[in-house]
């Protein structure tokens, strides 16, 4: 959970800090997650999973696929938060990135780390 909620945090922070850049939101947040996809990488495959070094470029490519994958959710859900109700695209992309957590964490920790149940 601390490797989650610190990239939730850190996709916020560089999200709010583009978008005050003036980079438009949704750009903003298809970079920011990048961003915090990283960190979490290396935060879950050194503190949650305790992986260690090896196979760490090819969990890291099945790792940034299946960011791509969520970064695209994210964005889809961003866009009608943000277009469908008018809210602050801020507070969209809070709500759009624990909507999409759930399904994230299960792909990250069975594909990318292959890793049992959950």
């Amino acid at each position: 959970m601390l490797v989650g909620a610190g990239g939730y945090f850190a996709n916020l922070a560089v999200f709010a800090a583009l978008y005050a850049l003036g980079t438009p939101y949704i750009a903003a947040a298809i970079l920011s997650y990048l961003v915090s996809n990283a960190l979490m990488y290396l935060g879950n495959r050194y503190f949650t999973f305790r992986l260690g070094h090896d196979g760490f470029w090819a969990a890291y490519l099945r790792y940034m696929l299946v960011g791509v994958v969520v970064t695209g959710l994210n964005a889809v859900i961003l866009a009608a938060l943000v277009e469908g109700t008018g809210i602050d695209s801020r507070l969209g992309l809070a709500i759009s990135l624990l909507l999409i957590t759930p399904v994230a964490f299960v792909l990250f920790k069975r594909w990318t780390f292959r890793l049992g149940r959950v």
